[in-house]
């Protein structure tokens, strides 16, 4: 009976993990398939579109917290080497993370279309700006002042700090920065009487294949750890 009861919690586990791992993938097939347009080719509300242009602001922009950036849009997560971890005897562990967006364009030679990114549901496929700082390091100024003022994030544990490479921070950051050209993907919606691309949006600066791969690449981590606690828990309910 205990065997079976915590087999099926392993295998619940299994499950959450995997559609954790899994859920970042179900819009890969429509990026791969879709034709990509210009940001003026876009008229048609309700459809799935995948367009290509630069980005720039149309109202105001944003400050990136590690890098003092200005840019349309960002995501940041602080992360920090810790002993323990499911498999893995040195992992980041996850301390802090964010986003803020601002609605920006999209534009081509040829006209525009308005982006307006939930703040909800928003995740950048950008290349990521890393900043690592050690556990006995001074961070720089405006790291610093950002780690003043989030109750996240407490100094590192004197403990960790015995251990040589424990207790490295990792601030990164991912941006939509004005004047570069970016690859968007999501449903039109109308708005004010005009089309934009807003709620949940693909905003990378890859190409499709390039940016199909890399959340394949993300998902191979938790999926072998799904499988592992499945495999684990049906292990468990057959004995």
């Amino acid at each position: 009976m205990l065997y079976t009861v915590a087999g099926s919690g392993f295998v619940a586990l299994g499950l959450a993990i995997g559609w954790y791992g899994i859920r970042p993938l179900t819009i890969v097939p429509g990026v791969l398939r879709a034709n990509v347009q210009d940001p003026s080719e876009v008229t048609d509300t309700g459809s799935f579109v995948v367009c290509r242009g630069v980005a720039n602001e149309s109202s105001e922009t944003l400050t990136a917290p590690f890098t003092g950036s200005q840019c349309l849009g960002f995501e940041f997560e602080v992360t920090e080497r810790q002993p323990f971890g499911i498999g893995i005897p040195w992992f980041q562990a996850h301390l802090d993370d964010g986003v803020a967006t601002r609605p920006f364009t999209l534009d081509d030679a040829a006209g525009a279309l308005d982006v307006v990114p939930s703040a909800k549901r928003f995740a950048l496929d950008t290349e990521s700006t890393i900043i690592t700082v050690g556990a006995s390091e001074t961070p720089p100024e405006r790291i610093q002042r950002f780690v003043d003022v989030r109750d996240e994030l407490d100094p590192v544990a004197r403990w960790v700090r015995i251990f040589p490479g424990l207790g490295t921070r990792r601030y990164v950051e991912r941006r939509i920065d004005p004047g570069e050209e970016y690859l968007i993907a999501g449903v039109t919606e109308r708005q004010q009487n005009e089309v934009v691309l807003a709620d949940e949006l693909v905003i990378t600066d890859r190409s499709p294949r390039r940016f199909a791969f890399a959340r394949l690449r993300r998902a191979v981590f938790p999926t072998v750890i799904a499988l592992a606690f499945v495999a684990v828990g049906v292990g468990g309910i057959v004995l």
